[in-house]
């Protein structure tokens, strides 16, 4: 092999080295970059479920006040009634009827509440949830620059160990001086 040839192949491996090295850099950026990008999305995602929590709520507590309303005009309805068909509403089945009602009606307005606290409940869980996996992202996008360092120091230090060797060989084998080496029998040297 000729001199001008094992130089290109040296700084070829030289290359090689640096190309890899800097594409385990790029790669761990990328990484690193998606990761926070997940971690803004999940951040937003437990702001929008937290908003929603909010939301049942006051929905619940609207619709069991809608709810409140429609069985005092209905216990209203009854008790008109009652009286119209000249029934005393203080005392006896007239009075049963009127705390039915006012039952049923509490009864009614307890299940609104209680669906809107379940499904208020359910939002902030989820956002629980979000903003586990948005810790999750944030970790993974600091693990991703330091392993894309890791890997680049790795292909680096791999890199310079085998240029290293193929720098040795080819000058035991008298590429640089001219004229054969130490050791310049070539049946001993393994290629590169």
């Amino acid at each position: 092999m000729g001199a001008p040839l094992a130089i290109a192949a040296v700084v070829a491996s030289v290359a090689s080295t640096g190309i890899a090295a800097a594409g385990a850099i790029s790669s761990a950026h990328a990484q690193s970059a998606n990761a926070n990008y997940q971690a803004q999305v999940a951040r937003n995602n437990a702001t929008t479920a937290a908003q929603n929590a909010e939301y049942a709520t006051q929905a619940g507590q609207e619709k069991a006040q809608e709810a409140r309303t429609q069985a005092r005009q209905n216990q209203g309805a009854v008790t008109t009634a009652l009286a119209a068909n000249g029934l005393d509403v203080n005392t006896g089945t007239p009075e049963q009827v009127e705390r039915t009602q006012r039952e049923t009606s509490a009864l009614g307005t307890q299940q609104i509440v209680d669906s809107a606290a379940l499904q208020a409940y359910g939002y902030r869980t989820q956002g629980t949830g979000f903003q586990a996996e948005s810790q999750l992202q944030q970790a993974e996008a600091g693990q991703a620059t330091t392993a894309g360092a890791f890997g680049a120091t790795g292909s680096l230090l791999s890199g310079a160990a085998g240029v290293g060797l193929n720098y040795v060989k080819l000058q035991q084998l008298g590429v640089f001086s001219g004229g054969g080496g130490e050791g310049s029998n070539v049946d001993t040297v393994s290629t590169f």
